[in-house]
């Protein structure tokens, strides 16, 4: 029963001491990442820094229990937080007392949804996102969170709303930049540039981020301009749902439902790139709904901002050696000791804002998805300007309607690819015995009084019209009176509309005013249901349908139809 409710423990079924060996250091490894990466990503998100912490510390805890994925790290997002900033800075100022309440108001309210979508089993929502539509949205959103942190990196304070306008001020503002903080910028960007691609285990962000502390003490950073964080309170936070009202949860609403669907569609499709078939579970999404949407609810109760799996945390995960989310629990205890003894520090050794903006813009930058993008223009260039559409939408847009244009380019694609199905005629490769394109096989030869072809879609009220009107152009490429049959290979064909079988009918007796013989061949069990219980069936005689090209070829030749029980069988 406790396996049921919690998935999460039929990772501990025969658990060895080899195990919890890789789960404890990899722990240790994803804690000490998830310390600047998640006072960073608070940062993106207009919030405190301890938010972040918090983040890190509770919701992973839960998704152990409720996830069934072992190879992904749950926690602080950049997509997230910057979607959290765009949706929220509209409301309120950030950094505000009452723009942090309604990001925890934000919080519980992904985490409801996520939940309830979950039980409603709206796990296939993910399939509504197209690979080149997500390149194209987190690409955008890594130039954007980039832009985002200019302000830090150069010390100055920028206005603009848009990553242009950033740039442009930033440009225009060049005499104003702070020096030192533009040296602490530039020596750790090198260093994480530097030690990230000689070692990815060593933890070159915590190591940039005391070092930064350390020096900040020394030499009083904050006297030269340099922006710093010098508190971070101490302690975990008391319990406590967000004092919002009504009005306000309903503000949230669009944004809590970006924030809902691209933190699920980003952890569904990690776990289902990593399944492997010797897992003890297979990722459920249903499930994988509900363990995200209780992580945020209860990260709301400790004043949390949403969470979700990240793309280079997870990798980072399976590299350390992790092969349980026990490792996560650990990781969640790494900074929970160093949120209740730690967070004191920062009184003597501030933070200098500049370093979380580098280790930002670092980890975010592998975001920028070039190599797939080039691979996509080379495979298909209708893929690529999707995913073109949906990078320039959200730059120029915004990260919310860039998601918006995404869903609806994805579903635009899916309605597009149904409506204008490929057709194919075929012609007979007579050393193969197979029917095969003609515009593919230049040894398939097509017979003057018999044209066949295949369609490869579902028939429906979409794209019967374009199924009637290509069969009618090719019976007008041939000689009047020379056509005698035409052979529809359904065998692609997986269903079938009443207005699909009500065109076909009226095709069929169109053809039989014209003398011209209609055969099917191919037709799967649930297409032969529908057409039998359909007014076709029962006028349609059994000589019209064949199990094969071949079969109808041959009942045309000699008379004989073959096969007919089988060409015929149905479960009504």
């Amino acid at each position: 029963m406790w396996q049921r409710i919690f998935p999460g423990l039929l990772w501990f079924r025969d658990y060895q001491k080899s195990t919890l060996r890789g789960d404890f250091f990899s722990g240790i490894t994803i804690g000490i990442m998830l310390i600047p990466q998640g006072m960073g990503y608070a940062l993106v998100a207009g919030l405190p820094a301890e938010v972040g912490l918090y983040a890190a510390i509770f919701p992973p805890i839960l998704y152990a229990l409720l996830g069934t994925s072992n190879k992904i790290s749950i926690g602080p997002v950049a997509l997230d937080s910057i979607l959290i900033l765009t949706g929220l800075s509209v409301i309120a100022e950030p950094g505000s007392p009452h723009y942090v309440e309604l990001a925890i108001g934000l919080t519980l309210m992904v985490g409801l949804i996520q939940t309830a979508l979950g039980l409603l089993r709206f796990g296939v929502i993910a399939n509504f996102l197209s690979y080149p539509v997500v390149i194209g949205y987190t690409s955008a959103a890594a130039v954007i969170i980039i832009g985002s942190q200019l302000a830090n990196v150069a010390g100055v304070n920028l206005n603009g709303t848009t990553i242009f306008e950033k740039v442009y001020q930033l440009c225009m503002s060049v005499t104003s930049w702070n020096v030192v903080t533009l040296a602490i910028s530039a020596c750790c960007f090198l260093f994480l540039r530097f030690t990230t691609g000689y070692s990815s285990k060593f933890p070159a962000a915590l190591f940039a981020l005391v070092v930064g502390m350390s020096l900040s003490g020394i030499y009083g950073f904050a006297q030269y301009g340099v922006d710093v964080i010098d508190t971070v309170p101490a302690g975990l936070p008391a319990l406590a749902f967000p004092e919002l009202s009504l009005n306000h949860y309903i503000e949230l609403l669009p944004t809590a439902f970006a924030v809902a669907l691209m933190g699920y569609v980003g952890t569904i499709s990690i776990c289902k790139s990593q399944d492997n078939p010797s897992d003890k579970i297979q990722t459920r999404p249903n499930q994988e709904l509900l363990a995200i949407g209780l992580a945020n609810c209860v990260g709301a109760v400790f004043r949390a901002f949403p969470v979700s799996a990240s793309f280079s945390r997870s990798a980072a995960f399976r590299s350390a050696g992790a092969l349980t989310q026990f490792s996560a629990v650990v990781s969640s205890v790494l900074i929970a000791a160093a949120v209740l003894f730690l967070t004191p520090l920062f009184t003597a050794y501030p933070l200098p804002k500049a370093v979380l903006s580098v280790i930002i813009i670092v980890s975010v930058a592998g975001l920028f998805k070039y190599h797939e993008m080039k691979a996509i223009f080379s495979q298909e260039k209708r893929e690529f300007y999707i995913l073109m559409a949906t990078f320039l939408t959200t730059l120029f847009l915004g990260v919310e309607k860039g998601l918006m244009a995404g869903v609806f380019l994805s579903m635009a694609m899916v309605i597009f690819n149904s409506a204008q199905p490929h057709i194919a005629k075929l012609g007979l490769i007579e050393s193969e015995g197979l029917y095969r394109n003609v515009d593919r096989f230049e040894t398939a030869r097509e017979r003057d009084d018999i044209l066949i072809f295949r369609f490869d879609a579902p028939l429906y009220f979409a794209n019967m019209d374009q199924f009637k009107e290509t069969l009618f152009e090719w019976m007008r490429e041939r000689d009047r009176g020379v056509l005698k049959a035409i052979i529809f290979d359904g065998e692609s064909v997986n269903s079938v509309d009443a207005s699909a079988l009500r065109m076909l009918s009226q095709l069929v007796e169109s053809l039989q005013a014209q003398d011209i013989r209609f055969c099917m061949t191919n037709l799967i069990g649930p297409v032969r249901d529908s057409i039998k219980q359909s007014d076709m069936g029962r006028s349609f005689a059994q000589e019209h349908t064949f199990s094969t090209v071949h079969d109808a070829v041959y009942c045309f030749d000699s008379g004989v139809h073959r096969n007919v029980d089988i060409a015929l069988q149905t479960n009504t």
